[in-house]
């Protein structure tokens, strides 16, 4: 576990901060819910469509080939994977009303500086290397900004990832963004996190709490039970 530890992968952590529960399962006893594979399968989808939406011409980018994309991926997705037909039709209708609201809503002519490109950074003050998939990153005038889209999230699993975005930008570009955005899909919601060089310091006090915490799996089987 301890070597395993040296690189921590961003999917590792996010499946113990949704569910400290279903993490043991999966990672100690290779167990997955039914609810957990689909909103993997659905969060696939959503990257294959913003990725190839992203990639389009600036001329390209409008609402008939954004749901040209989600017909390709979407008929990928077998209902069976939702409780039901109802809930099938309410995943893709929600889904695909708000991220074409908010993929259109800014037509950049630049390319994203990020494109679902993953980086791997050694934090020394954690003794740990860190592996981060950026989904969309933009330019700004000064610094960039960092956009990610997520089927859902709470509190816990945003906070997360404001750490760690903070934590990685400072490690690896030596520079933070601008701000991070936290778009959740089923909601519809943007949640902009602010960025700052205080949060740095509490980022990596987070990150090496979640560490230690991952380095016990004794305890933590315990403690669930």
């Amino acid at each position: 576990m301890e070597n395993y530890l040296k690189v921590i992968t961003t999917d590792y952590i996010e499946s113990l901060i949704r569910c400290p529960h279903k993490f043991f399962h999966q990672h100690h006893l290779s167990f997955d819910t039914k609810q957990e594979k689909r909103r993997k399968i659905v969060q696939q989808v959503i990257n294959q469509v913003i990725k190839e939406y992203y990639l389009l011409l600036p001329e390209m980018k409008n609402k008939f080939n954004f749901l040209k994309l989600i017909d390709k991926y979407w008929k990928n997705i077998h209902p069976n994977i939702f409780e039901s037909r109802a809930d099938y039709y309410i995943h893709l209708a929600k889904i695909t009303d708000h991220l074409l609201q908010f993929l259109t809503v800014d037509r950049q002519k630049r390319p994203p500086l990020f494109l679902y490109q993953t980086f791997n950074a050694y934090i020394e003050d954690l003794g740990t290397e860190l592996s981060l998939t950026f989904e969309v990153g933009e330019w700004t005038k000064d610094s960039f900004i960092v956009k990610k889209f997520l089927v859902e999230a709470d509190e816990y699993l945003m906070n997360l990832y404001h750490n760690l975005i903070v934590v990685f930008s400072h490690e690896a570009f030596g520079k933070l963004p601008e701000k991070i955005e936290m778009i959740t899909l089923l909601e519809g919601k943007k949640h902009t996190l602010p960025v700052t060089s205080e949060q740095v310091t509490r980022g990596k006090q987070y990150l090496s709490l979640l560490k230690n915490f991952l380095k016990q799996p004794n305890k933590f089987k315990i403690e669930i039970h």
